[in-house]
């Protein structure tokens, strides 16, 4: 079962993959000015267990993905997109008052390739690069 968390909080299951890239990256930035700004895909394998990727625009960087695998309701994996290692110091705003490292942030058509991806598979992408938490800089944030 897949289920997509919209910016303004409402829920879609099963959706649709070409409406899912209409509003997100056909209409970017325009989609991400509601509700929180930021998105969420889950997929879950029971109710146990799940994938999710957050989907955290920014109008001048592009989106940041964050992958989770959740077990038992705990985070048991985590990892963050990495487009640019040298921008990892420096932030901007991405939703609704949440701060992430300009480094981790992709070019749209990027971003899609790899939630498409996630929709299909609920894996990360090994089309793009990822970095754990615990390898970011003391300045940076996610």
């Amino acid at each position: 079962m897949i289920k997509f968390e919209t910016p303004n909080g409402s829920i879609i299951d099963e959706p649709n993959a070409n409406d899912l890239r209409k509003n997100m990256i056909d209409n970017f930035p325009d989609y991400w000015h509601q509700g929180t700004g930021a998105a969420a895909i889950s997929r879950f394998d029971n109710e146990k267990c799940k994938q999710e990727l957050l989907i955290l625009p920014s109008d001048e960087y592009g989106i940041y993905l964050k992958y989770l695998i959740v077990k038992n309701g705990r985070v048991v994996d985590e990892w963050l997109s990495l487009e640019d290692p040298s921008r990892l110091d420096t932030c901007a705003e991405c939703s609704y008052e949440w701060y992430a490292s300009v480094g981790l942030f992709l070019p749209i058509e990027k971003a899609w390739i790899t939630i498409n991806e996630f929709l299909i598979s609920g894996n990360r992408s090994n089309q793009i690069d990822w970095i754990k938490p615990e390898e970011m800089p003391d300045d940076g944030n996610w």
